[in-house]
């Protein structure tokens, strides 16, 4: 059984053999149950081994025809009547309830895609999910999210949902928070010196490969996934919105 801090670290190995979060893992996670890492525009996610107990508040859009007989990031063809959405670290076959908080209406989805990778979203749902919950006027909305149900191919039994609740944002570990990532050191260095004014400490995690140097500026030392996602909302309230989580 593999808990959701394995995970991580699994995941942070292979990026480490990468020269910097522009860059995608050069080397897959040496346990085949973990999910890869994989990056868009810059950004590094990493995928969940296990969604036992997630729950997550944030604003959902949709995406319909444009997209409709695509392939999705799983494999499958996008079909826009079936009901899935797109996460960007829920693992592939889990069952999501979303519920609009504006209205309370509530629908069940397949999580088949990648995404949404705008700012401030944290699911995209087929069109007949939106309209489940009337999304498709307003286009976006504040949901909850909740997982219902996990595909078999997930490696930790599912807690049953009364007992779910917000479990995952107390995972135990060695958490810090990404804020950037530069060649030049007096750019990290500018950063680190801005950003512990709110949180700290800040280091510089060095990085080279193949010649090439990264400086990578981490804020904090936190020992559960609450106090870091705490903290990681401190730091976009002061407008540092690209960061991410990294478990050591």
């Amino acid at each position: 059984m593999k808990s959701p801090i394995f995970c991580h670290v699994i995941a942070l190995i292979s990026l480490l053999t990468s020269i910097g979060c522009a860059l995608p893992p050069t080397k897959p996670p040496t346990d085949k149950n973990v999910p890869p890492p994989y990056s868009v525009a810059g950004k590094v996610y990493y995928p969940l081994c296990n969604a036992a107990g997630y729950v997550e508040r944030g604003i959902a859009s949709w995406y319909g025809e444009k997209f409709h007989g695509r392939k999705t990031s799983n494999g499958e063809i996008y079909n826009m009547h079936a009901k899935t959405a797109a996460h960007r670290i829920l693992p592939f076959g889990t069952y999501v309830q979303v519920t609009n908080l504006t209205n309370g209406k509530k629908t069940t989805l397949r999580i088949n895609d990648r995404g949404p990778f705008v700012k401030n979203r944290i699911i995209d749902l087929s069109r007949t999910g939106a309209q489940e919950i009337d999304l498709i006027g307003p286009g976006t909305a504040p949901v909850e999210i909740k997982v219902v149900a996990l595909d078999k191919k997930q490696n930790q039994k599912f807690v049953p949902q009364e007992t779910a609740t917000t479990n995952f944002l107390y995972w135990t570990g060695n958490f810090t928070i990404q804020v950037g990532a530069f060649e030049d050191l007096k750019n990290a260095t500018r950063l680190q010196e801005t950003v512990s004014q709110y949180v700290k400490p800040v280091s510089l995690t060095i990085i080279t490969n193949e010649g090439k140097t990264v400086y990578k500026v981490r804020a904090g030392t936190f020992h559960t996934l609450k106090d870091t996602i705490d903290a990681q909302k401190k730091l976009e309230s002061r407008g540092y919105y690209d960061t991410f989580v990294v478990a050591d």
